[in-house]
């Protein structure tokens, strides 16, 4: 039976699905992660080329049946199906829509993006924790800037120290933030195809149990590729690993972590909100505990002159000041409920500052490997992370695993091919397991994690392109796991 596609989108915002596939010219999808072993997923992106011959999709014309609902952040989803089962290929929201213009229109080309791509716009914004789970701090920034369609995080009984101490939200998105929670942990991020959000512990990336989603090159399974990319690379090796923990801090006195260097007028009638970056005596941005929300006298005062004089409603109930704490930062609320501006001087806020004193960097080399393949370094800064046994099993597993170049295939494409082996070449997803044998090149029964996937659709056909990186093919004890469970034997234990 052949593969039929499904490109629909919820116009009206209400989970109820219009069926565009038979507008459709050409659907391109990428995602994934930008490139082998990264932490977190880079945006995934569909163009969907669309026939608007009777200007359907021009978001000005008021006759269209879809007026007032062609608008940037419509959710949108491209299917495959085949033999009653069907597979999210790509699930995004509406980024732009760019109608040809001009006497006689044609087509128009509608942008999507998926979840990652909203996690990369999202200013980071946390309440400081002295301790927090892994699992809980995934959720916790992912839902705080939308809600997927599902959410899986795996709970390694991971934790991070001094949670959101260096994360300015000036400066850090929340993709950012969960890069640094993945590269503490040894972790992966992304968003899978059908749009749930997925955290992976390296407890995933080192179970050698998964079943392989595609298996290539032998059996029936052996039919030439449209291309296969199988190489040994040395890119990729690492014989010097330098990884940076910092142990539980030293938090300092009670001190002033932010003064205001101006008056601050806030109008009658008005809430005015400001942001405090907290600092250290030197100057220098910190994270900070037990901050204390501005006191009426101590830490302001409000007048209804600029110089300070006049009438005092510093304890006025005309005048009211809320704080909101945050790791790095406070946001002070100023409301002003008389019947003319007023001044608030000598603004501060008061915290204890978290200083970091001596970080520990625990280093893995392999004097034969750099002899063989120059001195390949690798550097990781892991300021949630205290622990320096687990810093130096770290360098160790990297060092262990990288030192020698491994023969992988990076990347497979089919076209017009649903079905390699009885496998859906569909039915593969972003981080599944692919088996690749190769007798060209010698490559045999070598495991790889999907990183990455593209598709075109059009009228004269498809393509779908797999971008690979070889999987730990270790044996690692899995206490929950028959035959992976005998330590010494069979199996080692792992990071």
């Amino acid at each position: 039976m052949a593969v039929t596609f499904t490109v629909e989108v919820d116009w009206s915002v209400d989970g109820t699905w219009t069926d565009e596939t038979a507008r459709v010219r050409r659907v391109r999808a990428r995602a994934g992660f930008a490139q082998a072993r990264a932490p977190v997923a880079a945006p995934g992106t569909c163009e969907l080329t669309l026939d608007n011959r009777d200007r359907r999709f021009s978001p000005g014309n008021s006759a269209s049946p879809l007026a007032g609902e062609l608008l940037p952040g419509r959710t949108v989803r491209v299917r495959a199906s085949e033999d009653g089962d069907s597979w999210t290929l790509f699930r995004g929201t509406i980024a732009r829509i760019a109608p040809e213009a001009g006497a006689w229109p044609g087509a128009v080309t509608i942008t999507c993006a998926d979840g990652i791509a909203r996690l990369a716009r999202a200013r980071v914004a946390v309440a400081h924790a002295d301790e927090m789970p892994v699992d809980e701090a995934v959720s916790d920034l992912v839902s705080a800037v939308y809600t997927p369609p599902a959410l899986s995080v795996a709970d390694n009984g991971d934790s991070l120290a001094h949670y959101g101490r260096t994360w300015e939200p000036e400066q850090t998105t929340t993709l950012d933030a969960l890069a640094d929670i993945c590269r503490a942990v040894y972790g992966r991020f992304w968003v899978a195809r059908d749009g749930t959000a997925t955290y992976w512990s390296r407890r995933q990336q080192q179970d050698p149990s998964v079943s392989a989603a595609l298996v290539i090159g032998t059996g029936a399974s052996a039919a030439p590729l449209d291309a296969l990319d199988v190489a040994l690379d040395a890119e990729g090796v690492i014989n010097h690993a330098q990884v940076t923990i910092y142990p539980v801090e030293t938090v300092g006195s009670l001190q002033v972590l932010w003064t205001a260097r101006t008056v601050l007028r806030v109008a009658p009638g008005q809430t005015r909100t400001i942001y405090a970056p907290f600092h250290d005596e030197n100057g220098a941005r910190v994270g900070a505990l037990d901050v204390v929300v501005p006191v009426a006298a101590m830490d302001y005062a409000v007048n209804d002159r600029p110089d300070g004089s006049g009438y005092d409603y510093t304890n006025s109930p005309h005048f009211v000041l809320s704080a909101e704490i945050e790791a790095t930062r406070a946001a002070i609320t100023l409301t002003n409920t008389a019947i003319g501006p007023l001044y608030v001087t000598r603004l501060q806020v008061r915290g204890k500052p978290i200083r970091t004193h001596d970080p520990i960097t625990l280093v893995a080399s392999d004097a034969n490997s750099q002899a063989r393949y120059e001195r390949r370094a690798a550097a990781l800064d892991l300021p949630m992370q205290p622990d320096p046994v687990f810093g130096q099993a770290y360098a160790e597993y990297l060092v262990g695993r990288y030192k020698t170049p491994a023969l992988a295939a990076a990347r497979l494409r089919v076209r017009d091919r649903a079905r390699i082996g009885g496998a859906s070449i569909f039915g593969v997803g972003l981080m599944d397991k692919v088996i690749v044998s190769d007798a060209a090149s010698g490559l045999s029964a070598a495991a790889h994690w999907v990183y990455a996937v593209e598709y075109e659709v059009a009228t004269g056909g498809f393509s779908a392109t797999l971008y690979l990186e070889r999987a730990d093919e270790r044996c690692y004890a899995l206490l929950d796991r028959a035959g992976y469970a005998e330590l010494g034997s069979t199996t080692r234990l792992g990071l």
